[in-house]
């Protein structure tokens, strides 16, 4: 699965939901931000990649975590945040014939709460 959003539209939280309904066992330590990459086995023994290519320069810098082979395991299950920071690396995958899922995370402007907020500061 690849998870597209801006920052703060619950990427590593739809991941961490993910892993949990896989059934992963894991400590609480949110996005791989720091680490680029953490890696779980599923309660059926899957490899599981949670991966985040935020702080990565570019495509050779991706290619040198190793996270590309993951990518082109069938066998893994792959939660990759911020893949669209590599354009070239996201059309091959696209054309790869894989099973990739895209999942696109926002903001969703509530037009209910915004009048309660303008209310309440009016008031």
């Amino acid at each position: 699965m690849i998870l597209e959003g801006p920052l703060g539209a619950g990427k590593s939280t739809f991941a961490r939901a993910a892993l949990e309904a896989l059934g992963v066992r894991r400590e609480a330590e949110g996005s791989p931000t720091f680490a680029i990459a953490h890696e779980y086995l599923s309660g059926e023994g899957i490899r599981v990649i949670h991966a985040d290519g935020y702080r990565l320069k570019g495509e050779a810098e991706l290619e040198a975590t190793g996270l590309l082979e993951s990518l082109w395991d069938p066998e893994a299950i792959v939660l990759f945040e911020w893949l669209d920071l590599f354009p070239e690396t996201a059309r091959a995958l696209e054309g790869s014939g894989l099973p990739v899922r895209w999942i696109k995370l926002g903001f969703v402007e509530d037009d209910a709460a915004r009048r309660t907020v303008e209310t309440t500061k009016s008031g």
